[in-house]
């Protein structure tokens, strides 16, 4: 996915990640252990019921909040995955909100987020949505 322009049009840059890249972001990533330390990132992996990859979430912990990511497999889009990532994701916040960062062009990004409670908090390009802390 890290590849596709289609899935990452959105992320950084907007350009297809380098093999390399990728491999030293997702082995930092799966090797962090201690997810309450500022600046830790973590990957899920999710997978639907045939256990077949179908997307990503990312978790980075920030000073009040965690800062939430995720891909979607294109041959995935419109099926509710980003959202079980998402609120599978808020078992690993330690009641934290979350928050994210979406361009306005993005509408189906904003959606799901919207979908999964988040609001809006700053109407800039990219808009920065939250999530109520979990009780």
């Amino acid at each position: 996915m890290a590849s596709n322009p289609d899935v990452v049009r959105w992320v950084g840059d907007g350009k297809p990640w380098s093999r390399e890249y990728f491999d030293s972001r997702f082995s930092r990533a799966l090797s962090a252990r201690d997810a309450r330390t500022p600046d830790v990132q973590r990957w899920f992996i999710g997978t639907n019921e045939d256990r077949h990859p179908v997307g990503l979430l990312s978790l980075i912990r920030r000073s009040d909040h965690f800062e939430v990511g995720y891909w979607v497999h294109p041959a995935q889009w419109g099926r509710g995955y980003a959202g079980e990532l998402i609120a599978l994701a808020q078992d690993h916040t330690d009641g934290l909100p979350m928050a994210a960062r979406v361009h306005r062009a993005n509408s189906a990004s904003r959606r799901v987020l919207e979908r999964a409670g988040f609001t809006l908090v700053d109407d800039g390009d990219p808009m920065t949505f939250r999530s109520p802390p979990r009780q």
